[in-house]
C-alpha cells in the first residue's frame, strides 16, 4: 500500500474512533464556548474643539453588558447597560487616548484608540511668508532662487521641474491669491506679480529706495498682498488688481515675517532683537486700504537656564510667523542668543551649550485691535541643534514641521505639547522653507544652498525616509565654486569642524552675512562686552582689521573661534594649527592652508555692498539738512573724517605691525581687553550702513546716533560736537545715516 493511502486510512480510523469516543455514534462534537471579546473602538481619528464626536465599540457580552467611557480629557461615562456608543464634546485641543471597558461573564475587558483634537481650521485659512508655496488649484509648487534671481514652478505630482524664471535680484519670499504669485525682491525694492498659470510678469510695483522688502503674504479674504518693508521699516498693502501700493504703515525696524488672518489681524515679526528682547507687532488690515497699528508685544529674554539643555536669552533672527490653521495662535521659529550670560554679566563663561540654539515661541492672538500675548510655557528650546528658519503647520494643525538651518533637518513636533513626533535628516543646505501638500502626506523642503528641494513622504513618521525627489530649481549657479562652498559652510553647524553637536555656525550671528546687532560678553575669550559688527559691505579685511580691538587681521582667523567657544575641531590639520605661531590670532598667515577654510574667507570677502540707505528723500528740505551735515562732517572743528575719511570712512589699519585703536571716552569696565592683554583703544569702524547696524559703539551703550554724538561724548573726545545745537546734530544725523553704496 502506498505511504500516503497508508497515512490518510490510519488518520480517518483515528477521526472515527475519536468520534465513537466522544458522541458514540460518531456525531460531531458541541462547539466550544466563543470566549467573551471586546473590538477596536471605531470613531474619526479627528475631532474638532467644542463639536460632539462619537464612538462605538463592538463587544460579546450580550446587548445589556455594561459599558464604560474613558475620553481621555478628564471626561468619563459610568459604566451603563448597552452604552457601547458615546459621545463627547472636547475642549482643549492635545492628543488624547479613548478608552471602552466592557463588563461581561464576571470579567472587564478593555479597548482604546489614539484620538487628536484641533481647532476647527479657519475658511480662509491664515497666510504667511514663505520661501515656498504650494498652489493646490494647479497641483504646482513655487519656489524662490534667492542668490540666482529667479523663482522655479514645480509639477506636484510626479515632483519635477516645470520652468525656472529669471526674475530679479534677491526674490526672498512669494506668496499666492488666485490667479496672481507675488514675489518680495529684495535686491531691486520691488514687488512683482506673476500669473500663476504660466509664470509671465503682470507688474512690477516699485516699495522706494532702500525698502528691501522680504516678507509677502496674501490677504485671506483677497484682493491684496501684505509686504514687510526690511530696509524701511514698513508694513504695506498692495492691490492685487490695481498692481499699487494702497497703504504704508510704519512697524519699527528690521521687519520681516508677515501673517494674515481673515479676521483682519496681520502679524509682523521684528527680524533682530534687542537685550530688551525680540518684538511682534499687530497691524489692523481690516482695511487694507488704511493699515493701522494695533499693539506691539516683548519677548523678554530668558534667565537663568543655562545647561545641556537650554540657555537663557533673546529669541533672535524671528524670519517668520506661522499661524495655526485656526488664526487662534502663531509660532515663532528663531534662535535664542544668549546676551545674558558671560563672564562680566555673571560670572559664569559662556560655552558651546549656552551661546544659542534653535527655539520656537508661541503666541495668542486676540484679533486686529487686542493685545497678543505670550502662552505662559510656550518656548520650546531644541537640544543640540541650531537656528529654527522655518516652520509649517501641518493641515489639521496637529504637527508642526521646523527647519533647523545649520543642522539640515527637519524637527517634526506635536503643535500642542512640541513632543517629538519625527525627524528628518539630511535635507539639504540651509532649509529656509517648508510647505506641506493639501493632505498632508508630503512635505516639501527647500534648502536654498543645495539650490534644490526635496520632497517627502510624511504619512508615517515613525522611522525616517529618504526623499521620493530632489528636484533642482537653479539651473546657472551664480557665484562662483569657492564663494559657495564657503557660503555652505558659514551656515553649516552640522559640520563638527564648525562646531560641536550642531549648535552653532558662522550664520548664528552673521545670518544674511549681516550682524545680530546684539552685545555679547566675549570676557572669557580675553576681550569683553563686543556689539557685532556686521560683515555686509566689509569685503572681509577689505575695511581694515576684524573686530572691534582689531584682534584678527585676516578672515581664517576664526578658526580661533571655531577651536575655541564653538568647540569646533577646526578646519586645520593640528599639526599645521600648531606650527610657527599660527595658533595665535595675528600670527603667521593661515591663508593657503586649507581649501575650505579658505572658502570661508572667499565668501565672507564678496560680502562688498552695504546697500540703499532707506533714510534717503527726494525732499528739499532733507536734501539741504544732509548736504548741511555734511559739511559739519568735513569740518575741521567736528573733526569727524579724520578718523572716518571717505572712501572707507575708517582709518582701520595696521601700521608697523600695531593697529590703530583710539581711545574715544568709551572705555568702560565692561570693555575687557584685547587679545587678553590691555585694551588701549578701540578700531575705527566704518560709517557705511549705519542706518541698520543700531545700536552703536563696542559695547552697545548708545542705542542711537544722537547718543553717540551727545551722551556718550561728553569730552568731545569723540570729534567735537558740544557745540552742535539739536537742528545741527539732527543735520549730521541725516547726512551719518545716508552713509551708503553710492557716497564718494
Amino acid at each position: 500500500m502506498p505511504p500516503r493511502r497508508a497515512w490518510l486510512l490510519a488518520s480517518a480510523a483515528m477521526v472515527g474512533a475519536w468520534g465513537a469516543s466522544c458522541g458514540g455514534d460518531g456525531a460531531k462534537p458541541p462547539s466550544p464556548p466563543v470566549p467573551f471579546s471586546v473590538g477596536d473602538i471605531e470613531g474619526p481619528a479627528l475631532a474638532y474643539l467644542g463639536e460632539e464626536i462619537c464612538f462605538d465599540v463592538a463587544h460579546t457580552g450580550g446587548a445589556g453588558a455594561p459599558v464604560a467611557w474613558n475620553f481621555g480629557d478628564g471626561g468619563s461615562a459610568p459604566a451603563a447597560e448597552g452604552a457601547s456608543r458615546a459621545c463627547h464634546v472636547y475642549q482643549k485641543p492635545g492628543r488624547r487616548l479613548v478608552a471602552a471597558t466592557v463588563q461581561a461573564e464576571g470579567r472587564k475587558l478593555s479597548a482604546s484608540r489614539g484620538l487628536v483634537v484641533v481647532p476647527k481650521p479657519a475658511e480662509p485659512r491664515p497666510t504667511a511668508s514663505s520661501t515656498i508655496v504650494f498652489d493646490a488649484a494647479r497641483d504646482r509648487v513655487w519656489v524662490v532662487n534667492p542668490d540666482s534671481g529667479s523663482v522655479a514652478i514645480l509639477a506636484a505630482d510626479p515632483p519635477a521641474l516645470v520652468a525656472e524664471i529669471p526674475l530679479c535680484k534677491s526674490p526672498r519670499t512669494l506668496a499666492l491669491e488666485g490667479d496672481t504669485v507675488a514675489v518680495a525682491c529684495q535686491g531691486d525694492e520691488t514687488l512683482r506679480l506673476l500669473d500663476a498659470e504660466d509664470g509671465a510678469q503682470r507688474a512690477s510695483v516699485p516699495l522706494g529706495p532702500g525698502s528691501a522688502p522680504f516678507g509677502v503674504t496674501a490677504d485671506p479674504r483677497g484682493g491684496a498682498f501684505f509686504v514687510t518693508l526690511f530696509g524701511a521699516g514698513e508694513a504695506a498693502a498692495v492691490s492685487s488688481a490695481a498692481a499699487s501700493v494702497i497703504s504704508r504703515l510704519p512697524v519699527g525696524p528690521d521687519p520681516r515675517g508677515i501673517a494674515a488672518i481673515a479676521d483682519g489681524t496681520l502679524v509682523v515679526t521684528r527680524w533682530r532683537a534687542s537685550d530688551a528682547g525680540a518684538v511682534v507687532t499687530i497691524v489692523d488690515a481690516r482695511e487694507p486700504a488704511a493699515l493701522a497699528e494695533g499693539k506691539t508685544l516683548l519677548l523678554p529674554p530668558d534667565i537663568g537656564l543655562d545647561s545641556d539643555t537650554n540657555n537663557s536669552g533673546v529669541p533672535s533672527f524671528l524670519e517668520q510667523a506661522v499661524p495655526s490653521p485656526d488664526g487662534g495662535r502663531a509660532i515663532l521659529p528663531s534662535l535664542k542668543a544668549n546676551i545674558v550670560s558671560g563672564s562680566f554679566r555673571t560670572g559664569e563663561p559662556l560655552t558651546f551649550e549656552t551661546t544659542a540654539r534653535a527655539i520656537l515661541s508661541e503666541i495668542e492672538l486676540g484679533g486686529p485691535t487686542s493685545p497678543p500675548s505670550e502662552r505662559a510655557g510656550g518656548r520650546y528650546a531644541f537640544d543640540d541643534l541650531d537656528f529654527a528658519s522655518a516652520a509649517a503647520f501641518s493641515p489639521e494643525g496637529s504637527l508642526i514641521y521646523v527647519a533647523i538651518q545649520g543642522a539640515e533637518r527637519v524637527e517634526v513636533r506635536d503643535a500642542f505639547s512640541f513632543d517629538v513626533a519625527g525627524s528628518i535628516d539630511g535635507v539639504g543646505h540651509a532649509p529656509q522653507g517648508l510647505v506641506t501638500s493639501p493632505d498632508g502626506k508630503r512635505l516639501w523642503v527647500q534648502a536654498f544652498l543645495s539650490r534644490a528641494v526635496r520632497v517627502y513622504d510624511v504619512s508615517d513618521l515613525s522611522s525616517p525616509r529618504p526623499p521620493l525627489a530632489e528636484i533642482v530649481t537653479a539651473g546657472e549657479e551664480p557665484l562662483a565654486p569657492d564663494v559657495l562652498l564657503g557660503k555652505q559652510l558659514f551656515y553649516m553647524s552640522r559640520d563638527p569642524r564648525m562646531s560641536r553637536t550642531s549648535y552653532l555656525s558662522c550664520a548664528s550671528c552673521h545670518l544674511d552675512g549681516e550682524g545680530d546687532n546684539l552685545t555679547w560678553d566675549f570676557t572669557d575669550r580675553g576681550e569683553g562686552l563686543r556689539n557685532t559688527t556686521p560683515l555686509a559691505g566689509r569685503g572681509g579685511a577689505a575695511h581694515g582689521p576684524l573686530h572691534w580691538s582689531a584682534n584678527f587681521d585676516e578672515v581664517q582667523d576664526f578658526e580661533h573661534d571655531i577651536r575655541g567657544p564653538m568647540a569646533g575641531t577646526g578646519f586645520l590639520p593640528d599639526d599645521v594649527f600648531h606650527t610657527g605661531t599660527r595658533d595665535t590670532t595675528l600670527g603667521d598667515p593661515k591663508a593657503g592652508l586649507s581649501p575650505d577654510l579658505d572658502a570661508i574667507a572667499a565668501y565672507v570677502s564678496s560680502l562688498a555692498s552695504f546697500g540703499k540707505s532707506p533714510r534717503w528723500r527726494e525732499d528739499p528740505a532733507f536734501i539741504a539738512s544732509r548736504d548741511n551735515g555734511r559739511k559739519i562732517f568735513f569740518s575741521a572743528e567736528a573733526g569727524c573724517a579724520s578718523c572716518h575719511a571717505p572712501p572707507r570712512f575708517t582709518d582701520s589699519a595696521f601700521v608697523a605691525g600695531a593697529p590703530v585703536l583710539h581711545d574715544v571716552g568709551t572705555l568702560g569696565p565692561g570693555s575687557g581687553k584685547r587679545l587678553g592683554g590691555p585694551l588701549a583703544g578701540i578700531d575705527t569702524p566704518t560709517l557705511r550702513g549705519l542706518w541698520s547696524s543700531a545700536p552703536y559703539l563696542h559695547d552697545g551703550s548708545a542705542p542711537t546716533l544722537r547718543a553717540v554724538l551727545r551722551d556718550r561724548n561728553p569730552a568731545d573726545q569723540h570729534g567735537k560736537t558740544s557745540h552742535l545745537g539739536d537742528v545741527e546734530l539732527s543735520d549730521l544725523e541725516s547726512y551719518l545715516l545716508t552713509i551708503d553704496d553710492g557716497e564718494p
